[in-house]
């Protein structure tokens, strides 16, 4: 069974004045408004509260209860996250976490194409995003740039680009709001399985889309912090 990791890269850490951890939480439940439509999977989402297995399903999310208990966790801690889960464990969990310095998914059910780009829409819509992209360990272990994020076979980049510049491309969908202006890349529309062509593709592409400047780096620019 594989487990497929949706992670984001910000263009700065967003700020922590109160009124921004408001608006920040205002954005999350805008999230899971949109996730919901998406998969059976994201149809119910719960704070995830870990420590205490008894309290497991006490906050569901979107609710009174888990907005004043995620606002005093952030309010304590500056570092804390905005954690959910699905509910669900094995081949069903799926979970989300909304910091300061990003917003990512986990989740285990195979999805097609046409949900993952859903799923980047409803961020690109909600967030000013630098990168998006869907992993697995199969697909991490492709990357051939160890100084780079990875690239895979579904992703965002900041830049419209020519169907021409890449060796593989399934589909391109360009995305301008008020946000972000760019391209969700679908190399393959069998993103998930884990064959030699595929990573040929991911490879392939990487060259360019680094060359390209697209592709960030590991480590967090200089000005990441700057508000």
């Amino acid at each position: 069974m594989s487990e497929f990791f949706l992670n984001t890269r910000f263009y700065k850490r967003l700020p922590c004045e109160e009124k921004n951890i408001n608006e920040q939480l205002f954005l999350l439940k805008r999230i899971i408004e949109n996730l919901v439509l998406v998969n059976p999977v994201f149809s119910k989402w719960y704070v995830n509260n870990p420590t205490n297995k008894k309290t497991l399903f006490e906050y569901p999310f979107p609710s009174q209860k888990a907005d004043h208990y995620l606002l005093n966790l952030r309010k304590k801690d500056i570092f804390q996250s905005f954690s959910l889960w699905n509910g669900e464990d094995n081949s069903n969990f799926a979970s989300i976490i909304f910091t300061t310095f990003d917003i990512r998914m986990t989740f285990e059910k195979v999805i097609d194409w046409q949900e993952v780009v859903q799923i980047f829409r409803i961020i690109l819509d909600y967030l000013r995003v630098q990168y998006i992209y869907v992993s697995s360990d199969f697909i991490a272990d492709t990357n051939i740039f160890p100084h780079r994020l990875v690239t895979t076979p579904i992703c965002y980049i900041p830049q419209k680009i020519e169907a021409n510049e890449l060796a593989y491309l399934y589909q391109q969908i360009n995305i301008t709001n008020q946000y972000n202006q760019g391209s969700i890349l679908v190399f393959d529309e069998n993103w998930f399985i884990e064959t030699a062509s595929l990573k040929k593709k991911i490879q392939e592409n990487a060259l360019a889309l680094v060359e390209l400047g697209l592709i960030p780096t590991t480590e967090l620019p200089d000005n990441f912090f700057e508000q």
